[in-house]
């Protein structure tokens, strides 16, 4: 009879676990695609521009929306975790499933299994994401970017027209050996400058774009130079056998895609290589670079022991609480992880302990709040907390 009990207990706790897992994926993978979305459309203007004014194929620009997401996975798998085991422990509490758990003699720590698992989840993707998807992603976004550029100033079938496609630079070419690439016949105007104006015409030269700097180069032969300052009013005339006319691709580029590698972006090879060559307070900042591709994926761990009593004490806030008290947390977290990461700077305190400090200070507050997560009464500074809030809103009203 025993045995039998036991095993019905056993099976209900597994219906109980899927039911909650069954519940926290849907939220969960419809806000991380929302907050994912949201974050890249940040990108999204430069981009469009590249495909309405460049003539850009629509499949780059999906490659690159995708291989720009990582560096947003990173803040968004941990908050849409967050935002949905806060909003789903919410809901079971709001039409009182916590609480017949509760008149049930369930412990409320059966929780932690389903929650915790889809955090160990959460966080193993995160590290694969930070540590190697990220870094890999972040070459393939500026190889994909490179070849846009190149297709929007490439000359090979644009002969005999009007090339507008550098901002202030009109390009006519008047035939290209699709084999040498040598051009004959070339006309560039450059209008960059508003206090000169050049036009420069040469027989032939061929043309090369530097992946690194993105430096695009017409190597010219047997031409002239005709300039016109504004400031002087005077114009001048220079013929050349030899001369190299640079252009600086970098302002076509999306606000947020540098030419070179930013720390995050690197993996932890790149950031110990780029420790070698940088002076002290520069060392500092790569070496917390390194531990935080540890300790800001594990950050969903951290929140299991915050979002679950927080979860299942939210049944008189309201339905959109959830959301309020998710985004409260991420922003404190962050804000505690720049707080540390300047003060950290300043004391040269040890760049592991700063990294790790958001995620402990995320713990303990969760396991003061576990103490009492089975009482009917939320402890005194919950009590405060849902005092005030209820009141703001009953004013609100």
């Amino acid at each position: 009879m025993v045995h039998l009990l036991v095993q019905i207990i056993r099976t209900s706790y597994k219906k109980f676990h899927l039911y909650i897992l069954k519940e926290l994926s849907y939220i969960l993978l419809l806000s991380l695609a929302i907050l994912t979305f949201i974050l890249v459309m940040s990108r999204l203007g430069k981009l469009t521009d590249l495909v309405i004014n460049k003539g850009v194929e629509l499949m780059d620009i999906v490659l690159l929306i995708i291989y720009s997401s990582p560096p947003y996975l990173t803040f968004t798998l941990p908050m849409a975790f967050l935002l949905s085991t806060i909003v789903t422990l919410g809901r079971l509490s709001t039409e009182n499933e916590i609480l017949a758990l509760k008149a049930s003699g369930v412990n409320l720590r059966c929780l932690f299994v389903p929650i915790a698992s889809v955090g160990i989840l959460i966080s193993a993707v995160a590290l694969f994401n930070t540590n190697f998807l990220l870094p890999t992603s972040a070459n393939l976004f500026r190889d994909t970017l490179l070849n846009v550029l190149k297709k929007g100033i490439t000359v090979d079938d644009k002969e005999g027209i009007f090339n507008d496609t550098v901002p202030g630079v009109v390009i006519y070419i008047d035939k290209v050996d699709t084999q040498s690439k040598k051009l004959t016949g070339v006309l560039v105007s450059d209008d960059r400058d508003k206090d000169q104006k050049q036009t420069i015409s040469a027989s032939d030269g061929f043309i090369y774009l530097d992946p690194q700097t993105l430096d695009l180069s017409f190597i010219l032969n047997n031409g002239s130079l005709h300039r016109w300052e504004k400031k002087d009013d005077s114009y001048k005339t220079v013929s050349f056998k030899n001369y190299t006319f640079m252009i600086n691709l970098a302002n076509m580029l999306p606000p947020s895609a540098g030419v070179r590698k930013r720390p995050f972006e690197m993996d932890r090879n790149e950031l110990r290589n780029a420790m070698k060559r940088a002076n002290k307070d520069r060392q500092y900042d790569l070496q917390v670079e390194i531990y935080k591709k540890i300790t800001i994926p594990l950050s969903a761990l951290a929140f299991v022991l915050l979002t679950v009593p927080l979860g299942i004490r939210r049944n008189v806030e309201g339905r959109f609480s959830g959301i309020i008290y998710s985004l409260a947390l991420f922003v404190f977290y962050y804000m505690l992880m720049a707080l540390t990461e300047n003060v950290g700077k300043t004391l040269r305190i040890p760049p592991l302990l700063i990294a790790a400090i958001p995620n402990i200070t995320i713990v303990l507050l969760g396991l003061y709040l576990v103490r009492n997560l089975n009482v009917e009464e939320p402890t005194k500074s919950s009590q405060m907390i849902r005092f005030f809030w209820t009141r703001y809103f009953e004013k609100a009203k």
